[in-house]
């Protein structure tokens, strides 16, 4: 295994340590909110986060896309460089599900649908994979 392979992989479980610690902040802070907040409200944060999960996804093609649209207006980024990028924005989406958890924890949502939310995050960050670094002279 390469360097930058470990590296991401490295980052991945920090990752993982992340959402565990959301999913403590969750348990010992309670909701002081009055009312949970409107159907509508919870189904537009809940979209936005299985948006971002799908993002983290596929986050590598989404990036690699952006980078292949860019590439004549940035010279100095290397494939190693793209490659890095588009995994610390796949686990960065990832992240931003848990999070949306902790947002909908905080307005007074139900336990399930934040228990719901967590575990997409948790199994996503568990299936999600860097891929191959491009090939390049010197890693180690």
């Amino acid at each position: 295994m390469t360097a930058p392979v470990r590296v991401v992989r490295t980052m991945k479980y920090a990752f993982v340590v992340s959402v565990f610690l959301f999913i403590y902040v969750t348990i010992r802070v309670p909701s002081k909110a009055a009312r949970p907040p409107q159907q509508s409200f919870e189904l537009i944060i809940v979209m936005l986060a299985l948006i971002n999960l799908a993002l983290g996804l596929n986050g590598r093609r989404f990036w690699g896309r952006l980078a292949q649209a860019n590439a004549g207006r940035t010279s100095n980024t290397t494939p190693l460089n793209q490659w890095f990028s588009a995994n610390v924005f796949s686990l960065a989406m990832i992240e931003s599900c848990a999070l949306f958890a902790v947002v909908l924890h905080m307005l007074g949502s139900p336990t399930k649908l934040v228990g719901i939310l967590f575990g997409c995050a948790l199994l996503a960050l568990f299936v999600w994979s860097p891929g191959a670094p491009p090939a390049t002279d010197n890693f180690d």
